[in-house]
């Protein structure tokens, strides 16, 4: 009896043992979660806080924007809120938003920044701000002011712990505690942008270019399924289209049907076609090329020949890039003598065979039309006396080339020579600016500018 009571006591003794140390253990694991959480929270707080400042920062100096006269002063003002916008954009991406989309928060720190750089511009090329654009900031102001005041009242609740991180909205059980949901709070600041009015000015995050449409495809009729097949098909041509089957539907700028192939050798191609007047956006063949038997001049040449049989007349190529033993070479459509760099089209080729294994036209597809040209251009002579005396002149031509903010402006393309590297000057063919600056790169790999 002795000698199961002393065995009940070391049972009890082992279980008391390992019930104190699954205790610490899980206390341990409990305190470094805690402060782990406690870390995080404290990252949260930091980016909140510095996101707080930069919104209020951004609101101080859209209103001295409002007020400048200065191209100097505006110039100095629109680097800052570029600067603030962008850290505040940093910090917003970080927070922890429980799925809550925050785009519009995102587009108007964005906007602000383009549309401050682009008044700076303006200005210093001797512009004035019109009224319209006065409006345009005051609406801007009125909106940062909106946006701070929403981001200090939650600054205050954070601190006065009314405000919690660990909270997500679509779990949360909300009790009457005082404690709400950050994302939540979040998500009343973006519907701040409800009412938001559009901005059009010459800038990437102009309203206008959410609402450009296709150019070729505008006014034509939609396609069945079973006629996409055929154009796919008929793209394809012979030996390539046999396999062909629908694979889904694209609903990017241009909606398409489209289509995969495979053949027994493992080779595979995907076609897309417009579900708007049938065209083809984009074609790509994998099969695999071992070896490069043609010149990058036949190449490119056979690249024309196919685009001039699939209908794609007055074609120039410009720029290419090899990879492994293919090229891709890009061609610009021409307006008489006159470039239109808009109107891309890529075409893949392969440089054992010269067969086309890759296409896509959704600049061409985009905005190609006919241009109408000022009254009234530069003589080549006024131009040059607009270029840098350091550029050793070789070529001029005229070339409608894209701005950011997707319009286009018609430019006299002067390329020349600079320190044994070749750079392209983009003179505004009607008042004479400089709107671009490329570099052309010449490689084993390619042409290409930067």
């Amino acid at each position: 009896m002795g000698a199961k009571k002393r065995q009940n006591k070391r049972v009890l003794f082992f279980m008391v043992t390992a019930l104190i140390i699954f205790s610490a253990f899980g206390l341990y694991h409990f305190k470094r979660a805690e402060d782990l959480r406690l870390a995080v929270d404290n990252q949260y707080a930091h980016a909140f806080h510095e996101l707080t400042e930069y919104v209020n920062d951004i609101d101080v100096l859209l209103k001295k924007t409002m007020l400048v006269q200065n191209a100097r002063q505006m110039s100095s003002l629109s680097a800052e809120i570029y600067m603030q916008s962008a850290a505040a954009k940093a910090n917003l991406a970080v927070l922890p938003t429980g799925g809550t989309n925050l785009s519009d928060t995102s587009k108007f720190l964005s906007q602000t920044a383009d549309y401050t750089g682009y008044l700076a511009t303006k200005v210093i090329n001797n512009g004035t701000v019109s009224a319209e654009e006065y409006e345009n900031l005051v609406s801007l102001s009125d909106y940062a002011g909106r946006v701070k005041k929403h981001l200090t009242e939650m600054d205050d609740r954070l601190y006065n712990q009314q405000l919690s991180f660990d909270r997500v909205s679509d779990f949360a059980v909300h009790a009457d505690d005082g404690n709400s949901d950050f994302a939540d709070s979040m998500e009343t600041m973006e519907k701040t942008f409800q009412d938001y009015p559009s901005l059009i000015y010459d800038g990437p995050f102009s309203e206008h270019i959410e609402a450009i449409q296709s150019s070729v495809l505008s006014g034509k009729l939609n396609i069945s399924q079973m006629v996409a097949t055929d154009k796919a098909k008929l793209f394809l041509g012979d030996g390539r289209s046999e396999n062909i089957k629908f694979s889904g539907e694209g609903n990017g700028k241009i909606p398409t049907f489209d289509f995969i192939g495979t053949e027994k050798d493992g080779r595979s191609y995907a076609v897309s076609v417009s579900k708007k007047g049938g065209e083809i956006v984009y074609m790509l063949d994998n099969r695999q090329v071992s070896e490069s038997k043609l010149t990058i001049e036949e190449a490119v040449e056979n690249a024309k020949k196919f685009l001039e049989k699939k209908g794609f007349q007055h074609m120039k190529s410009s720029y290419y890039e090899t990879a492994g033993h293919t090229v891709t070479v890009n061609f610009a459509a021409m307006q008489n003598e006159t470039v239109l760099y808009s109107d891309l089209i890529k075409v893949k080729v392969a440089l054992d065979n010269g067969e086309v294994l890759g296409f896509e036209a959704m600049g061409y597809l985009m905005n190609h039309k006919t241009r109408i040209f000022p009254e009234k251009l530069l003589s080549e002579e006024e131009v040059k006396e607009r270029i840098s005396p350091h550029l050793s002149l070789e070529s001029m031509r005229l070339a409608f080339i894209p701005l950011e903010s997707k319009r286009e402006v018609l430019t006299f393309e002067c390329k020349g020579n600079f320190n044994d590297e070749t750079f392209l000057l983009y003179i505004n063919a009607v008042t004479g600016d400089e709107e671009k600056i490329l570099m052309l790169i010449e490689s084993e790999n390619g042409k290409l500018t930067v």
